[in-house]
């Protein structure tokens, strides 16, 4: 007859179950990660950490600039972000304290401090026209991903919109005037 477990034991098993598959299993892939954000009154652009997702790097570049940015000024910050990006592993010291989601409160002080930087009261006048554009770099090839705003500070995927890749020695001109070409795809999504 087969014993029955009790709960402590059953979740015990499903952690053990858990652990040796995650030693089994292989890491992602190394890739760097950023992104711009183009607002009506400025440009944001920032590094990530990456470990499977991408998260928020307190470490990490993270400017805040012209709203009209040429291809070329865009384009170069936007490579020294990707170049700044970090790929964190679970070994990595900091892993704790930047391989994780933001809080509501870190959220809301971002927001607070972007509508500030804007000069408007709500969350709906800050993203009114905004787009954004995350960017990926693996095996020499950068993704340019356009997303559109869906609500409430978060972006998506847009629909039947295939990224842009180009080789990762792109000049920098070329590289924003895709970007820019990505974030006007976003701002009318």
């Amino acid at each position: 007859m087969r014993k029955v477990l009790t709960f402590e034991e059953q979740r015990a098993k499903a952690l053990a179950e858990a652990a040796e598959r995650k030693k089994r299993a292989k890491p992602p892939k190394e890739r760097k990660s950023a992104y711009v954000t183009g607002y009506r009154k400025f440009t944001e652009i920032a590094s990530q950490a990456v470990y499977g997702a991408s998260y928020p790097d307190p470490k990490g570049y993270h400017q805040y600039l012209l709203p009209d940015l040429t291809a070329l000024e865009i384009g170069g910050h936007a490579r020294a972000a990707l170049l700044a990006s970090r790929f964190i592993t679970p070994e990595h010291p900091e892993w704790d304290d930047v391989i994780r989601f933001p809080t509501k409160e870190e959220f809301k002080a971002w927001e607070e401090a972007d509508k500030a930087r804007a000069g408007v009261k709500t969350l709906k006048a800050l993203f009114n026209g905004a787009g954004h554009v995350s960017l990926k770099l693996r095996d020499g090839k950068i993704a340019i991903k356009p997303t559109r705003y869906r609500g409430h500070g978060h972006w998506e995927g847009i629909r039947g919109h295939e990224d842009t890749v180009l080789p990762e020695d792109v000049s920098d001109e070329a590289f924003g005037k895709a970007i820019l070409e990505a974030l006007e795809v976003s701002r009318s999504a």
